[in-house]
């Protein structure tokens, strides 16, 4: 039912984009409150309508009072999620696409969030020998949160 209903919201999210806006407080609350609810496999779908909303709604979702409430949550995943985790690849997709829509918003979050992409690459880089080729799937995802941060922030 989770699922289902995190797919059929991120397909509202596309349609609406920025019919969305006004609502934005009242869905950003009802997100956060899954996390809360939702066991691992349903976080990623959570993460997908999270990052949908922010594709959406674009530069809207830059407020205060929007970023209070959506970045914790958020922020506690990517504290507890280790390096070599899978579970780490759609967080950093959310992010990117929020790091977007934010802007300077997410200006508290660059520091942190950039040294643990860099983090990221490099690890990925040092696991990899002359046999074995590097995770790619780690690089990228960090590259592309990356880009997000510059896209945002050159906004």
């Amino acid at each position: 039912v989770q699922e289902a209903a995190c797919s059929a919201f991120a397909t509202l999210e596309e349609e609406a984009c920025i019919q969305m806006v006004p609502y934005l407080k009242q869905i950003l609350e009802t997100l956060v409150h899954a996390f809360r609810k939702y066991q691992a496999k349903n976080l990623l779908i959570l993460y997908d309508a999270i990052g949908t909303l922010a594709d959406s709604v674009g530069s809207h979702l830059n407020r205060p009072d929007y970023i209070q409430l959506l970045m914790p949550p958020l922020i506690e995943r990517w504290n507890l999620l280790r390096n070599d985790d899978k579970d780490l690849f759609p967080l950093l997709e959310c992010l990117s696409s929020i790091a977007t829509a934010l802007q300077t918003g997410f200006l508290p979050y660059c520091e942190p969030v950039f040294g643990r992409c860099i983090l990221l690459v490099q690890q990925t880089l040092e696991a990899s020998g002359p046999d074995t080729p590097p995770d790619k799937d780690f690089m990228i995802v960090a590259l592309d949160l990356l880009s997000g941060l510059t896209e945002g922030l050159g906004k």
